[in-house]
């Protein structure tokens, strides 16, 4: 997903992703990204907990309002 996201962005399409395996993620570059440390297949919130899904979402999608390229964020989410 990284290096689609800097496809888009080479054409002018500001993008932002999130990823429970920043390892891998990482080496794409993505322009914006957060990453969790939750399991995989609930990288945006354990499974019910919408509160959490609304707040990875939140601060995903906050990184549009910076410039790119930005190191990507490490949000602090655990499975409860």
């Amino acid at each position: 997903m990284g290096l689609i996201a800097r496809a888009l962005e080479a054409e002018g399409i500001a993008t932002t992703l999130t990823s429970w395996n920043g390892g891998r993620t990482r080496v794409t570059k993505p322009p914006r990204a957060t990453f969790t440390k939750l399991n995989r297949g609930s990288t945006m919130g354990a499974p019910g907990d919408t509160a959490q899904q609304k707040r990875i979402l939140k601060a995903t999608l906050d990184l549009l309002a910076q410039d790119a390229p930005i190191d990507p964020v490490m949000l602090d989410e655990t499975m409860e």
